[in-house]
């Protein structure tokens, strides 16, 4: 019964990021032939400045809930209401700090731009919880109708906005009508669950999930600077329009990423918390996991290196001549960092949420380091950067990360990482 439902899970997971991809990339199509570069960097600004908010949108407890297996009412419900409580905080925080962001970049625009972009913070914190629920109880059918249904209404209603001159405007709507109406549609779900929400809430309760959650957070606040870094210095460094060319480049090479590894992981996440239990079989099931993404992604960009300029003339048109190189070297960089993508649902099943912790404040270190030694050239040499760092870091990610979760030699390891045996699916739901 588990192993079927965890195969319907990922069936799921496979339409709806086929399907919301496919949505994005024709989303940016439109809106690339409407909107300016420029824009584009603006807004790729207000999403870095976001996206760390986001990450104390719940303190870490999202994987504490998926880890803890005997939940009751009492812990859900305090739970919710203490997210909720957090949101709030987060949108008023964000307020004050603004004109200091927009100072920054000395960019005015972002004054408003980012209390408004903002407001998908408090979306998150009425429904977030709720697809966490689902996600636990592998009911990915439902998530999956929510976030096709959600992608095909943000395509339209952006695509609209972009071609009556909207400008910024319609990446604004974009955003924000994938939050709301998202958010909205996992509360009236979550409103019937078995889990339901009362008004209740205890901080005795809710303690238990922050001693994970607060390590899993503080990995995730480090993890942010280190993914996104190159944003804040492109975009200090070279000005909007060159950062809107990266952040176009970066986003095309995250789709084949955003398809492939979602499918995976957030399967994966549930069903290896579930084997927690069993060394042997967290070890086999972890291995073939990440044998099956890189054999995927492996493929995936070594078509998209080689057919990078006919790919960006299709969907951005004939003035983005820049981002050939950029998304051919980028493709380099995702191969490898798709590798570890899977180590947090490792750290989720054996509740080491600690050891990402540590190993996300060293890359603090090291990555921002050689990304700024990488601006000290130019655009491309930011790439390289990217590259080199996550070679060097394969041994240490092995040596103070997986190998003090599971018993792996490093040769294993790296085996199951570029050694692809696509039958590793098959042994993974057997």
């Amino acid at each position: 019964m588990f192993n079927k439902a965890v195969a319907k899970g990922m069936k799921w997971t496979t339409y709806s990021s086929i399907v919301t991809t496919i949505c994005s990339l024709i989303s940016i199509s439109i809106l690339t032939r409407f909107v300016e570069k420029g824009d584009f960097g603006l807004i790729a600004i207000v999403v870095f400045s976001l996206s760390f908010f986001d990450l104390f949108n719940d303190m870490g407890i999202s994987v504490a809930i998926l880890h803890k297996q005997d939940m009751i009412q009492k812990e859900y419900s305090s739970l919710y209401w203490f997210n909720l409580l957090i949101s709030f905080v987060l949108y008023a925080v964000v307020i004050l700090v603004t004109p200091l962001i927009s100072d920054f970049y000395n960019f005015p625009k972002l004054n408003y731009l980012i209390p408004l972009v903002g407001l998908s913070l408090l979306m998150n914190g009425i429904g977030k919880q709720f697809k966490i629920i689902l996600e636990k109880d592998l009911f990915f059918k439902s998530i999956s109708v929510i976030e096709i249904s959600t992608a095909i209404v943000a395509l339209i209603t952006s695509s609209i906005c972009a071609i009556k001159g909207m400008g910024v405007y319609a990446l604004v709507i974009n955003s924000l009508t994938s939050a709301f109406l998202g958010n909205i549609l996992f509360l009236l779900i979550g409103i019937h669950l078995k889990h339901r929400i009362t008004l209740f809430c205890r901080f005795y309760y809710i303690k238990p999930f922050l001693r994970i959650g607060l390590y899993q957070m503080g990995g995730q606040i480090a993890n942010y600077f280190n993914r996104d870094f190159d944003i804040l210095i492109i975009g200090k460094a070279f000005g909007p329009e060159v950062l809107g060319i990266y952040s176009l480049s970066k986003q095309l090479v995250n789709r084949p990423f955003q398809i492939l590894n979602p499918i995976i992981i957030k399967v994966a996440s549930p069903m290896l918390a579930k084997l927690q239990k069993s060394s042997v079989d967290l070890k086999t099931n972890y291995l073939n996991i990440i044998n099956l993404i890189g054999g995927l992604n492996m493929i995936v960009y070594s078509i998209l290196f080689i057919t990078a300029p006919i790919v960006i003339k299709i969907l951005y048109g004939n003035n983005f001549g820049e981002a050939n190189w950029i998304v051919r070297i980028l493709c380099f960089y995702m191969v490898l960092r798709s590798m570890g993508n899977a180590v947090g649902s490792l750290t989720i099943a054996t509740g080491k949420t600690y050891l990402e912790f540590y190993w996300n404040v060293v890359l603090l270190i090291v990555i921002p380091f050689g990304i700024y030694l990488g601006s000290l050239g130019n655009i491309y040499t930011i790439c390289i950067a990217l590259v080199i760092i996550t070679i060097l870091t394969y041994y240490p990610f092995w040596k103070f990360l997986i190998n003090k979760m599971i018993d792996v030699s490093f040769s294993e390891y790296l085996k199951a990482c570029f050694v692809p045996k696509f039958t590793s699916i098959v042994k993974t739901l057997r």
